[in-house]
């Protein structure tokens, strides 16, 4: 008797969460990619259903002679009008890239700083975090690159190459300039771009797998001032 009042119980319970899940995906409308950094942080914002490029820009920090917790609070400020500036709401998904190796864990904390910024402010806007998407993830499955690993250098120029390739039309389009070679002077918007052609993916996945977009961006899973440039 205790087993079937458990099957109708489930049998009632799971279609209506299968249909929350599917429901929740499926309202995403854009994504909003950052590569967090302390001195300067990159960012991209995607429009989910052609994945086209709708704007880009940086956030930068004050100096370091300013005291971490003045810089933080400036970067927050500046975030938030960033935030707001792109109307970010609850039909959107941002993603952060994930930490990198710990090989300055110092620095490595400050950013995570900066990472938690651009979540927090982004959850009380209702807007998705399901996870990040780590560094290496990006070089495998959106760089091609495999094996051992390269120098940064190599790695920098062969993203720049990447994005200029894939989306120079893109960013011409929302006034974002390329003359002079100005996407080495932007490695954080290039970064946040490849993040998001990533997360692009990943989204893409959930929602023809029906799955929650967190199993999709789980790091379980194997696989200044403040500027902008966007459509207007």
């Amino acid at each position: 008797m205790k087993q079937c009042f458990i099957y109708i119980l489930l049998s009632q319970f799971l279609p209506s969460c299968f249909h929350y899940i599917i429901e929740r995906i499926m309202s995403i409308k854009r994504l909003f990619a950052v590569d967090p950094g302390l001195t300067s942080s990159g960012w991209a914002l995607f429009n989910l259903k052609d994945e086209k490029l709708l704007a880009v820009g940086r956030v930068a920090s004050l100096p370091p002679s300013n005291p971490l917790a003045i810089r933080l609070e400036d970067l927050q400020r500046k975030i938030a009008s960033v935030f707001d500036q792109v109307k970010l709401c609850s039909s959107d998904v941002l993603v952060c890239e994930a930490p990198t190796t710990m090989r300055d864990p110092r620095a490595a904390f400050l950013v995570e700083q900066v990472r938690g910024i651009f979540e927090t402010i982004a959850r009380q806007r209702l807007t998705k975090v399901p996870g990040r998407i780590n560094p290496r993830t990006v070089h495998y499955e959106v760089m091609g690159l495999r094996g051992k690993q390269l120098k940064r250098e190599i790695v920098k120029a062969t993203a720049v190459s990447i994005v200029d390739n894939l989306y120079s039309t893109s960013l011409r389009d929302i006034g974002f300039p390329l003359e002079n070679g100005s996407l080495k002077k932007h490695q954080d918007v290039v970064d946040a771009i490849l993040v998001g052609a990533c997360g692009l993916a990943r989204i893409t996945q959930s929602q023809n797998a029906g799955e929650p977009l967190e199993v999709f961006f789980s790091q379980n899973k194997k696989a200044g001032s403040a500027t902008g440039w966007q459509i207007k």
